[in-house]
């Protein structure tokens, strides 16, 4: 009768929670049961209701272990204990909690994909919906993943990502709890309270639950690492622009894994970087075509931006912010951010790349001051070249992701600055130099032979992208041309502030590279060292040559020079008297060059650029004056000092208004003036040595100078004899300048 009554107490016990007690007094009850007569009537019906209450109460206690691997709680935790303790199963407990939380993984990974993926499961042939939904169910985790969409992927991905965290945390604060009750029980029994025979085998089974937790984080996270590498297969995971976002989170959840498991995570490190190397051509493409895209629309005006907003290339390379952050990040500060982390609305790599920069700070102290002393220069940007900067920050991000197998990265990484060279050179150089043979290849603004093969390796690299000068033929898009007439025109000062800015902009980048140049080979593949270091060395060196030939272009469209040489051999240089009045081409060109400065002001050239032009406009001035002075044929002692003259008037006046510091360089001139005066013996060494000069200029100084020389009067015999050696020594001079 007493049993029969206990086995309302026990319903309710259970009913109630009280686990320990529930199973202890099962049983007690069952034990009692044993001892009774088997043959006294209703004694089986009471042995199947207390094992029913004791199976109830097992299974309960599994579930409520299954809901701690969610959300755990140490009231809850405290009761499963109890249980087992009761129970005397020394290594049960561990057994169970090992099961329950790689089933929380693998059945709240399935569940989760299971709702974002049913969305399509009532749409196939045959059947009720109901045995389609049925079907839907049983389907496997890896065919679930192939029907996600883009959008579903990334809803999922971040669920999956937040439901998985707190699996973690609950095994990580399981394990604290353990911890702080093996101290409880150790003291209790070192006491005197009599507890000594409960609190050893509290202590056993604790330790074996310990051990089982420390050891099976490993194998917990090899579950976690099967379902998250299943959902990055899918074939949503690389498509659209969202690539670099799934990468970043996957990378912010490693260093969560890590820090749970206080050890590296390989695999899942590893199947990203395949991952990576199989979506980068598509996402590269994208941003290719993205960037020709502004490109075509630039504007070319300096874009202003907040201090810090772009990162120094040299600081990207160093950050490990999101890559490598094994080390870096407590498990239990994580734990403590839990609804910051994955939660929807919020923003993982913000969050993961604050604890990861108060961790760097001190380590990162040295390059961000470096990073300061760089960006104390002025820097142009446009909104072509943030493009670029942005991208080239996310291409060493990814260097760094796939490792060994970056070499379609890098390639990419060069592309990008291919792509901005071109284009300016495109719009503002001349790209008949390029690809007419026809056209002259010498003088000012020429393309130096590094130039011409950065130029013509970029046409062949990144064809598909530039499609405009293509082997040589110019684009058919009306619009876009009409876009580079209005630039290009005078009234638009043939795009002078435009080039200014590109340069500039250009400038930056390269002088970006160059200065992570070490770093950059650091992170590299050793097969790709001697590639980056060619495209260090050429392309982007490279960028001073594009800069010298566009400024000549457009120092010599401003400064209209066209007149000068006709002007100067008009002009009467066999004179007897100099006199003290310059010719009036001196008054002329320097009104060219005050019209000239007035432009660069009005357009707000300073600083370095705005002597860089004066010296272009000054070397293209020097050009003109020598191709006019070469084709003066006859010209007495006094017409060459009245040259030295008009030289000097024409550097005299021009200081007036060149730039504070510049100091116009007309050297090349004077030499060709002086030269009047060497001896006819040293004619041959002097052509052969100053090859400064073009070989038709200095066949006709050397005419000049013997029909100057000639003596006034001279028997026919010595007429022919001259005429012999003048004809023998302009035919060797010619013959060594070839």
């Amino acid at each position: 009768v007493v049993v029969a009554d206990q086995v309302g107490h026990l319903e309710q016990g259970l009913e109630d929670g009280r686990l320990a007690w529930t199973v202890s007094s099962t049983l007690q009850c069952a034990e009692v049961i044993s001892q009774l007569d088997p043959e006294i009537f209703c004694i089986h019906d009471l042995r199947s209701s207390v094992m029913r209450i004791l199976d109830d109460t097992l299974a309960s206690t599994d579930d409520t272990l299954q809901a701690l691997c969610f959300n755990f709680d140490p009231e809850t935790s405290s009761r499963v204990f109890e249980v087992y303790l009761t129970l005397g199963d020394t290594t049960g407990l561990a057994d169970k909690i090992q099961a329950c939380f790689a089933q929380a993984v693998l059945g709240s990974s399935h569940g989760i994909i299971r709702t974002f993926a049913g969305v399509k499961s009532g749409k196939g042939k045959g059947g009720t919906q109901e045995q389609q939904m049925n079907s839907f169910r049983n389907r496997p985790y890896n065919e679930l993943c192939k029907t996600l969409s883009i959008d579903q992927f990334r809803a999922c991905l971040l669920k999956t990502f937040d439901v998985l965290v707190g699996v973690m945390i609950s095994h990580y604060q399981m394990r604290q709890w353990y911890a702080e009750e093996l101290t409880k029980y150790q003291g209790r029994a070192s006491g005197d309270d009599g507890g000594e025979s409960e609190a050893s085998s509290a202590i056993e089974v604790i330790g074996v639950i310990q051990k089982a937790l420390n050891d099976g984080r490993k194998l917990l996270f090899e579950h976690i690492e099967g379902r998250i590498a299943s959902l990055l297969n899918a074939p949503s995971a690389g498509e659209g622009e969202h690539f670099l976002q799934v990468l970043e989170w996957t990378h912010c959840f490693i260093s969560c894994g890590e820090a749970f498991c206080e050890n590296k995570v390989t695999n899942l490190r590893k199947h990203i970087a395949r991952t990576c190397a199989r979506f980068f051509d598509a996402y590269h493409r994208q941003n290719m075509e993205a960037l020709k895209a502004i490109l075509d629309k630039e504007l070319w005006h300096s874009f202003p931006l907040d201090e810090g907003s772009i990162k120094p290339l040299k600081q990207v390379i160093k950050s490990e912010v999101g890559v490598n952050t094994f080390g870096a990040l407590q498990f239990e500060v994580l734990a403590s951010l839990r609804d910051k982390l994955f939660a929807e609305g919020t923003d993982p790599v913000a969050t993961f790349r604050d604890l990861s920069t108060k961790t760097e700070s001190r380590s990162r102290e040295g390059s961000e001051n470096e990073a300061k002393e760089a960006s104390e220069t002025s820097s142009v940007y446009t909104s072509s070249s943030i493009k670029i900067l942005k991208c080239m920050e996310r291409y060493i991000y990814l260097m760094k992701v796939i490792g060994e197998n970056s070499s379609k990265v890098v390639e990419g990484f060069c592309q990008l600055f291919d792509l901005y060279f071109w284009h300016i050179f495109q719009l503002f150089g001349n790209v008949d130099l390029l690809y007419d043979k026809s056209a002259p290849q010498d003088g000012s603004g020429a393309l130096t032979l590094r130039l011409k093969k950065t130029l013509h390796r970029i046409s062949q690299s990144i064809s598909y992208t530039i499609g405009q000068y293509v082997d040589g033929y110019p684009s058919d898009d009306p619009g876009q041309g009409q876009g580079q007439q209005n630039v290009l025109s005078s009234g638009n000062m043939y795009g002078l502030r435009e080039r200014t800015v590109a340069l500039s902009s250009l400038g930056h980048i390269a002088s970006e590279i160059l200065s992570s140049s070490s770093d950059l080979q650091a992170l590299v593949p050793d097969a790709l060292t001697a590639q980056l270091d060619s495209f260090q060395n050429r392309t982007v060196m490279a960028v001073e040559d594009l800069r010298e030939h566009l400024f000549h272009r457009v120092a010599k469209l401003l400064v209209n020079l066209v007149w000068v040489p006709e002007e100067i051999e008009k002009c009467q240089w066999a004179i007897k008297d100099v006199g003290m009045q310059q010719h009036e081409w001196v008054d002329r060109l320097n009104g060219q060059f005050y019209q000239f400065q007035l432009k660069l002001d009005a357009v707000g050239v300073q600083g370095d650029a705005l002597k860089e032009f004066w010296k272009y406009a000054v070397s293209a001035a020097n050009e003109s004056i020598l191709e006019g002075f070469s084709r003066v044929k006859k010209c007495s002692i006094e017409g060459r000092a009245a040259m030295s003259l008009d030289l000097q008037m024409f550097t005299t006046g021009m200081k007036r208004f060149v730039p504070k510091g510049f100091e116009p360089d007309v050297r090349i001139v004077d030499g060709y003036i002086k030269a009047f005066y060497v001896p006819e013996s040293d004619l041959l060494h002097w052509a052969m040595t100053h090859r400064e000069y073009k070989p038709q200029a200095i066949l006709r100084l050397v005419s000049c100078i013997l029909d100057a020389n000639k003596p006034s009067s001279l028997n026919p015999l010595e007429i022919n004899k001259r005429k012999k050696r003048v004809k023998e020594l302009l035919a060797e001079i010619e013959s060594s300048l070839i």
